[in-house]
């Protein structure tokens, strides 16, 4: 079991890019959710990769925009669903 310490902001994207990795290697017999979860995925790392605590508000942002812009098809799936907890566990941690 992972312990999620909610107080680090960079460590939960992390679990949570995770999350999406495990999810697309779980989702080769759906096509479309596939592409879905790699685009996803591919643009989370991106997020990861320029991640800078000093302005964690604009990672929250960023995070938020991949969260509207996403297909509507899967707005139920579960990586956006956990997509949007992250956002409200980072926020009301009092970090940003």
């Amino acid at each position: 079991m992972t312990f999620i310490d909610l107080s680090d902001a960079e460590g939960m994207i992390g679990l949570y890019v995770e999350f999406v990795a495990d999810e697309r290697a779980g989702c080769q017999d759906d096509p479309d959710r596939l592409r879905f979860v790699e685009e996803l995925l591919e643009q989370l790392k991106a997020v990861e990769s320029n991640l800078d605590p000093a302005h964690l508000a604009a990672t929250v942002q960023k995070l938020k925009d991949l969260h509207e812009s996403a297909d509507h098809d899967f707005a139920n799936d579960p990586v956006m669903v956990h997509l949007n907890d992250l956002v409200e566990e980072i926020e009301k941690a009092g970090e940003i």
